[in-house]
């Protein structure tokens, strides 16, 4: 693994005692040892930079930490313990511009009640978002593309995504909810029948009705109930702010507060809400940003 050249640099501490920290950024697992002989807190960050609409691990080590918080993007992002120090998720939303130096400030806690700050820059690229070909909705369901129910679902939906529950429900990388043919991809722009566009939030699976859907990860169920536009919909909390959704069910098989493992049957896939057709919409969410769900299976988080 190669060094990253660029560190957080502009040390703060909150007391003088924590000046003599080391901070070490590096790419993947790569550590550099420490040039002081007091015990360092070592950062390292699996990306160089964050496309539009993904989420990056950013993981911590030292001696008495109590957690941490990372400031970028005018969001906040918890730190959380994990076997051999702290991670966090970085997530950067669909439509932040494209940008190399967004401040990021990593605040961190240690157990004596004391803090230290460390700042630095995230590069955001552009997440290659394609244009769809024109869509169109059924006559009867022409209305589902009124801004105030487009808007009214968002809210709604932002407010579950928003939620952090502390505890991780989910061991491994994320794993497809469906072995059906990926169509519409996460980001794309579509034009509508009456001429609207919209963002597409998630990956679209092509099957019939009725094939049984899995849940990517662990996690537990606190959504399960018909929308507008996302029909029956199925989201479930995987904890550390992360989220995945299965919308457009025919059948829900699932209830809020039910703890799921991966791969449990959720429901069976339909043409239920904004829909043209039989097929699985498949979403996930970080801090309340959606994100490309198949590039998030690609993440490995520390145990």
């Amino acid at each position: 693994m190669r060094t990253l050249v660029k560190h957080f640099s502009s040390l703060r501490p909150a007391r003088l005692a924590l000046a003599a920290a080391v901070l070490v950024l590096a790419l993947g697992l790569g550590v550099i040892s420490p040039a002081l002989s007091q015990p360092s807190i070592v950062v390292s960050m699996e990306f160089e930079y964050l496309r539009q609409g993904t989420a990056g691990v950013l993981k911590v080590s030292g001696p008495d930490l109590a957690g941490g918080v990372i400031n970028v993007l005018d969001r906040s992002f918890p730190v959380f313990p994990v076997t051999d120090g702290f991670a966090a998720m970085i997530a950067v939303p669909i439509d932040q511009r494209i940008r190399k130096d967004y401040p990021m400030v990593l605040t961190l806690y240690r157990s004596d009640g004391s803090a230290v700050s460390y700042e630095s820059t995230l590069r955001v690229e552009s997440g290659e978002f394609i244009r769809e070909s024109d869509f169109t909705l059924p006559s009867d369901r022409v209305y589902l593309l009124a801004p105030d129910i487009q808007a009214n679902e968002d809210a709604r939906l932002k407010a579950v995504y928003s939620v952090v529950t502390p505890n991780r429900f989910w061991e491994g990388q994320f794993k497809l909810p469906s072995n059906g043919a990926l169509t519409s991809p996460f980001g794309s722009v579509r034009t509508y029948n009456d001429g609207s566009t919209r963002r597409h939030t998630g990956y679209d699976f092509q099957m019939t009705a009725g094939v049984p859907i899995l849940s990517a990860a662990s996690g537990r169920v606190v959504f399960a109930r018909g929308m507008d536009i996302h029909g029956n919909i199925v989201i479930v909390d995987h904890g550390w702010g992360v989220f995945s959704s299965y919308s457009h069910m025919r059948e829900m098989y699932v209830v809020p507060g039910q703890q799921v493992l991966q791969g449990e049957v959720l429901g069976e896939s339909g043409n239920t809400g904004r829909s043209t057709g039989p097929h699985l919409h498949w979403e996930v969410a970080v801090n309340g940003i959606w994100v490309n769900p198949i590039t998030f299976t690609g993440l490995r988080l520390p145990g």
